[in-house]
């Protein structure tokens, strides 16, 4: 069963939001959503949401369509794994997509950002 994921759009200034994108219910409570609130500051500030899709691919759809509305407004974006950990981000002045621990797998959600995967 796939895991969730977690995207952070960084919005104007401070403000930032974290979504969690599963298939199933998302536990907003989960260890990994707190260590990820542990790195946004100030929390106050944070749009915390859950979104639910139907399937695997459906979540990788709306995954793509994140990163393109945040890309588009010229805004920063972070995708971090199931446990709260960092697996690949974009700032503005990135020319290409930041993959701190290695690029992912294909298969689940690295379709939506690795070229040819889609």
């Amino acid at each position: 069963m796939p895991a969730p994921i977690y995207f952070v759009q960084h919005l104007s200034g401070h403000d930032e939001r974290l979504l969690g994108m599963h298939t199933r219910r998302i536990d907003l409570a989960h260890p990994a959503v707190t260590r990820i609130l542990a790195g946004l500051h100030p929390v106050d500030r944070v749009d915390l949401r859950a979104c639910l899709f139907d399937c695997q691919a459906s979540l990788v759809r709306g995954l793509r369509d994140r990163i393109a509305q945040a890309e588009a407004a010229a805004q920063g974006w972070r995708v971090f794994d199931a446990r709260g950990v960092l697996c690949c981000k974009r700032f503005p002045g990135d020319a290409q997509v930041i993959y701190p621990q290695g690029h992912p797998p294909p298969g689940e959600w690295a379709g939506a950002l690795l070229p040819g995967m889609r």
